[in-house]
């Protein structure tokens, strides 16, 4: 189960900063619209349309600075995104009116890259405010709509006098507060709310899609008799992980006696004396103390920060419990272990001291079972 909460964190880790990305760009978009305005391209009022540009581009900017401080791996990082996103929307809302209908949709679909449903209903909830507010703003404060100032909803030849080109009479919209919300509010809360169906199933295949690549992935790196990480998994992480971990105790185990219980009894009994070992093992390990089967009888553990003594505490309760399990057993189970720690950038000279170790009392071993 962790695992699989796991692969959602990174999901959404992921989703987070392909979201950052989408803000960034949505600025430099913003600032294209902003510069052709400024020389005459557009028509907008140039005061307003400067205010609202280094506001609304302060406000997708803050996400990435936020990031970068804490990282894109928090649980309340993509809340954060979503809000900011539809801030920023509304503020442009609040000014440029119709221009900026069609960027409602955007954190909706931000929404659908995260692998949680309720982020979409979240988004969906704040895009509606953000609507409201934005419509309502707008009117008295921004470029007003002329289907919210007069409240057309004819064909043009309606208020035009075509022969002479002159419009006909038209009645201003006096009570905004209750026709607003019916006539331009409600209707495209109600657009967007149509999309919410497809963006959820697009959301759950992504979900699904991205847990089965890593439920392949970790199969891959999994042994399938001890359910250990196999020697692939293992030479990742030294080469990858270990390095950058402070310090770590390695703790090598080698099965006694594997070939000649095979040749004698036969590969069942060598299997069973692989798995024993392995359950063994297994008890004492956890997310920070990884287990690894790196040949056929010999198995990995690597402690990751160990407290004074507690690789040492490990064996013992390995070989406290491998004495339990031979007691009155008519198939006793035995195994060389060797042990050694420091830093995790010495991590390949660190095995290599705890490999030593393992062989020599391994040879003691067998020394003392001749004698």
């Amino acid at each position: 189960m962790s695992g699989y909460n796991d692969d959602l964190r990174e999901l959404d880790a992921t989703a987070n900063e392909f979201s950052l990305k989408c803000l960034r760009f949505t600025t430099m978009a913003f600032a294209l619209v902003w510069l052709l305005n400024m020389v005459g391209v557009f028509i907008v009022d140039r005061k307003l349309m400067t205010i609202v540009f280094l506001i609304s581009s302060a406000v997708m900017l803050a996400p990435t600075l936020i990031c970068r401080c804490v990282g894109t791996n928090k649980p309340w990082v993509k809340y954060m995104i979503l809000f900011l996103s539809v801030l920023a929307i509304t503020i442009i809302g609040c000014a440029l009116s119709f221009h900026s209908v069609l960027l409602y949709a955007l954190p909706l679909i931000y929404a659908a890259q995260y692998s949680k449903r309720r982020m979409i209903f979240y988004a969906y909830a704040l895009t509606a405010v953000g609507i409201s507010v934005g419509v309502m703003s707008s009117y008295y404060f921004g470029i007003t709509d002329a289907n919210m100032l007069l409240l057309t909803n004819n064909t043009t030849d309606y208020y035009v006098d075509l022969q002479n080109g002159i419009l006909k009479d038209m009645h201003i919209n006096m009570s905004p507060w209750s026709t607003l919300p019916r006539y331009f509010i409600m209707p495209r809360c109600i657009i967007l709310l149509v999309f919410i169906p497809v963006i959820i199933n697009i959301s759950q295949n992504i979900a699904n899609t991205a847990v089965r690549a890593a439920h392949l992935k970790e199969e891959s790196e999994i042994d399938k008799m001890t359910q250990f990480y196999n020697n692939g998994k293992y030479k990742q992480m030294v080469e990858g992980y270990y390095p950058e971990v402070e310090s770590v105790a390695v703790i090598f185990w080698d099965i006694d006696n594997l070939k000649y219980i095979n040749d004698t009894y036969g590969h069942l009994y060598g299997d069973f004396l692989i798995s024993s070992v392995a359950d063994i093992i297994r008890a004492n390990a956890d997310e920070t103390h990884k287990a690894y089967r790196v040949g056929g009888d010999e198995f990995v553990m690597i402690l990751e920060n160990p407290k004074t003594g507690e690789a040492e505490e490990n064996v013992r309760l390995c070989k406290k419990m491998i004495a339990a399990r031979n007691d009155g057993s008519n198939f006793p189970v035995s195994a060389s272990v060797g042990m050694a720690e420091g830093s995790g950038a010495d991590i390949a000279a660190v095995i290599h001291r705890a490999d030593a170790v393992m062989y020599q009392n391994k040879k003691a071993s067998k020394k003392g079972r001749t004698s």
